[in-house]
């Protein structure tokens, strides 16, 4: 695990992951998108998410993540909902407008969320991944990244 750190943002599928598992952890590998996980893997992302100081996120990132748990079944569904509120009232927001991040030349290969992630990174932010073409694009920007795959086979420099 990384040493304290002040800020990081979770993706979009690892949040739902932290989502899912906070509500019911029974339920990763019944949802679609929580399946490729295991109750290890959201243990394993609670403790890395705890390491830190401070969850960011964006606007972008938790529009996302409620639409994705939204596709969950009641009572689950509002469960996962209301963690999820719980977190944004606990996460610093980062504002990006969308028409500045639709003009970054990187917005055409990553899209909306993710060019908001990467602005969010370029502000010192932390950024944990399992999303390969984000996390190859901010880890050769110098950006503070991890990917939830290396932390999960423990090939994660510690």
């Amino acid at each position: 695990m990384p040493a304290a750190r002040k800020a990081l943002l979770v993706d979009t599928n690892l949040l739902v992951l932290l989502v899912v598992g906070m509500a019911d952890p029974r339920q990763i590998d019944r949802f679609n998108r929580t399946r490729a996980y295991t109750r290890a893997d959201f243990e394993l992302l609670a403790e890395f998410v705890n390491e830190f100081e401070l969850l960011v996120t964006t606007p972008h990132v938790m529009t996302e993540t409620s639409n994705l748990a939204g596709q969950l079944a009641e009572p689950l569904r509002g469960r996962a909902l209301a963690v999820l509120a719980g977190l944004i009232v606990q996460s610093d927001e980062r504002y990006y407008p969308s028409a500045t991040l639709a003009s970054e030349p990187v917005y055409l290969q990553l899209g909306l969320t993710d060019t908001a992630v990467a602005h969010a990174a370029r502000d010192r932010v932390a950024v944990l991944t399992d999303d390969l073409p984000l996390y190859g694009r901010l880890a050769s920007s110098g950006a503070d990244v991890f990917n939830f795959n290396h932390v999960r086979f423990g090939s994660l420099d510690r």
